[in-house]
């Protein structure tokens, strides 16, 4: 499952950058390991095992002294020095500097728990949000912070600029599909405010694109009765089809069958799902579709969502009945281009420029 630091790589070796991508440590790994990427020749796979176990045991300053250790094997290892250390993760290298490159960055892509922030973020030269709250939770550092959207992926923007090319109104829809991607047994997801609305819809198609099996549990899954009895409802229900985990280019080509898409989360369920941004929002707008979505505070101040304007989601099912009347009546094109244009505005490429001017700017903001 790519994220975002996937693509960020990818997109870095597009423009000619040698790129080291550091996995996670792993028990498992023999040492330090190099290997090509078999996606772009520019990216090498950096595959480490720990030096050390059991850092909630050691003594701060041991388990400080072991991370420096690390930090300088895989520099050693990698055998270059870096020009840019770039960080998705907090709580893992704790001191950028350490790595001794020109340029640190920490990239908050999604929220992060624990009390005091990421050493990371205290050592970093630049930081990086995707949403309004995380932002918000970085500047506690002191330290200038830029909110930069999630990233849109090749086929998502291709597929965008084609439908710029000849954008259409919205015509008035006489059979409406209602898609949704993601994990299923995501913890967020407000399922029981969901499952109101398929119930209150019997004539409306409900489509599904994520995993949703035991079997294919994914990042933030959950093996609860709750979640299984959701799964069961979904499988169980006349309006609705599961299509599973799909490839990102055959699920750009089977949303253009949607003429709605939909985010239904509990926005304080917990820390890591605030709900303040969702990267799929992305891939929704890249479809010129309308969106109906809980309250994303990353958003407010755009009219690209039909959004709750609080959040809680005691309105959902009213809203989600005013969309699809908005369907019904159909929408103007200015609606829809506005949609593509956002979206193609923050592909990785766009946003791989904008952080290149932040960069650009801390450096003119030193000498």
């Amino acid at each position: 499952m790519k994220v975002s630091k996937h693509h960020y790589a990818l997109e870095l070796a597009k423009t000619g950058a040698k790129v080291f991508f550091i996995e996670p440590p792993m028990l498992s790994n023999k040492g330090i390991t190099l290997s090509s990427c078999s996606e772009h020749a520019g990216i090498t796979i950096v595959k480490y095992k720990p030096v050390f176990r059991g850092k909630r045991f050691l003594p701060y300053w041991l388990y400080r002294c072991l991370l420096y250790i690390q930090v300088k094997l895989l520099l050693k290892k990698i055998a270059v020095k870096p020009d840019i250390i770039w960080s998705f993760h907090g709580y893992l290298f704790e001191n950028l500097q350490w790595f001794n490159a020109p340029v640190s960055l920490f990239f908050a892509a999604d929220q992060f728990e624990g009390g005091d922030l990421p050493q990371e973020i205290k050592t970093a030269d630049l930081l990086l949000a995707v949403s309004d709250t995380i932002k918000a939770k970085l500047e506690k550092s002191g330290k200038k912070v830029f909110q930069v959207n999630h990233g849109l992926q090749e086929d998502f923007v291709l597929k965008a600029n084609e439908l710029l090319q000849s954008p259409n109104a919205v015509e008035p829809a006489k059979k409406i599909i209602v898609g949704y991607t993601g994990n299923l047994r995501m913890q967020a997801l407000d399922r029981t405010t969901m499952m109101t609305v398929i119930k209150n819809h019997p004539s409306i198609q409900f489509l599904f694109w994520g995993s949703y099996k035991k079997e294919d549990m994914n990042l933030g899954g959950e093996m609860t009765d709750n979640a299984d009895s959701f799964i069961t409802f979904l499988q169980n229900a006349l309006n609705v089809e599961l299509r599973g985990v799909v490839p990102g280019n055959i699920l750009q080509q089977q949303l253009s069958a949607c003429n709605l898409l939909w985010l239904c989360w509990k926005t304080g369920v917990h820390a890591m799902w605030d709900g303040s941004n969702s990267h799929k929002l992305l891939e929704y707008l890249s479809t010129g579709s309308p969106v109906v979505a809980h309250y994303v505070s990353s958003y407010k101040q755009t009219d690209l969502l039909y959004m709750l304007p609080e959040p809680g989601n005691e309105n959902y099912p009213e809203l989600f009945d005013r969309v699809i009347t908005v369907l019904q009546q159909g929408e103007p094109v200015e609606r829809v281009t506005k949609r593509l244009e956002f979206a193609v505005t923050n592909s990785y490429e766009k946003q791989l420029q904008r952080i290149g001017t932040y960069i650009c700017g801390i450096h003119k903001a030193e000498q």
